[in-house]
């Protein structure tokens, strides 16, 4: 049990310098962390995975505010396209929550292994050059609810997916990033709520859950992250600070990750 605490100790401590810095809310350490976990502690694979994927979002939740404040005070906050998709993620998330625990196990660890793949993939890809300050945000309204949905029901933040869109849309990378992290809290706060909600009354459930949030995964989690958010999202502004070499090493453990859950479905 100590070793388990630990590593969850030390997970929440990397998943809180990510979000700070690459706007990354480290789902994708999270969830097979707790897969591993929950099963010895006698929950079931199936009902494993999907309150791994119910927890996910708690332990980030304080994160994200940290994060958020950080970005807000250095100027990468853009609450103008934060007003403009919040209820849109704020509406897919919550459909995702109720709709996860009635899908099979194997399609949720899939599309969680296909979101990561996916998008390591594309930041790997050479990425046309593109004009600045030019911005093309049609159809944001759809693309928020859309992230919204795939992040609870996948259970990732959605923040990799937003950094990755906005830019791509000529957000520029430090906003975009800023940005992603109010969306990361929304997706974060609607998920947590819809999954303790969906759960009520789950009679398999382990002690100390609430839902299908697992509460001393969650706290072990999320404890250390809250400290490192703040640093890393400083670092995120510090002059060299190699973005590149950091958004490609993102990408490979992304994939890396997603080749890991596909064998352990095999």
């Amino acid at each position: 049990m100590l070793f388990l605490v630990a590593s969850c100790m030390v997970g929440g401590a990397f998943i809180g310098l990510l979000n700070g810095l690459l706007g990354m809310g480290g789902s994708f350490i999270v969830i097979p962390l707790l897969d591993e976990v929950l099963p010895r502690l006698g929950v079931s694979p199936g009902m494993a995975h999907v309150m791994a994927v119910g927890t996910a979002p708690a332990t980030i939740l304080l994160t994200c505010v940290s994060s958020v404040l950080a970005h807000r005070a250095l100027g990468s906050l853009r609450g103008d396209l934060l007003r403009r998709m919040g209820p849109y993620v704020f509406a897919g998330s919550m459909a995702g929550a109720f709709l996860a625990p009635h899908m099979p196990a194997l399609f949720l660890r899939l599309l969680f292994a296909a979101v990561l793949m996916l998008m390591g993939v594309h930041i790997l890809l050479p990425q046309k050059s593109r004009e600045p300050c030019r911005e093309k945000t049609a159809f944001l309204e759809v693309a928020a609810a859309f992230f919204g949905l795939l992040a609870s029901m996948s259970g990732l933040a959605g923040t990799l997916i937003c950094v990755t869109w906005l830019h791509w849309r000529g957000v520029p990378w430090r906003q975009a990033v800023g940005t992603s992290a109010g969306i990361g809290l929304v997706i974060a706060a609607t998920s947590t709520c819809g999954y303790m909600l969906s759960g009520w009354g789950e009679a398999k459930l382990p002690a100390w859950s609430l839902g299908y949030l697992y509460l001393p995964g969650a706290l072990c989690l999320l404890v250390p992250s809250v400290v490192t958010a703040r640093f890393g999202a400083y670092l995120l502004h510090a002059e060299n600070m190699p973005l590149a070499a950091m958004k490609k090493a993102v990408a490979v453990m992304n994939i890396v990750m997603a080749l890991h859950v596909v064998l352990s479905v095999l």
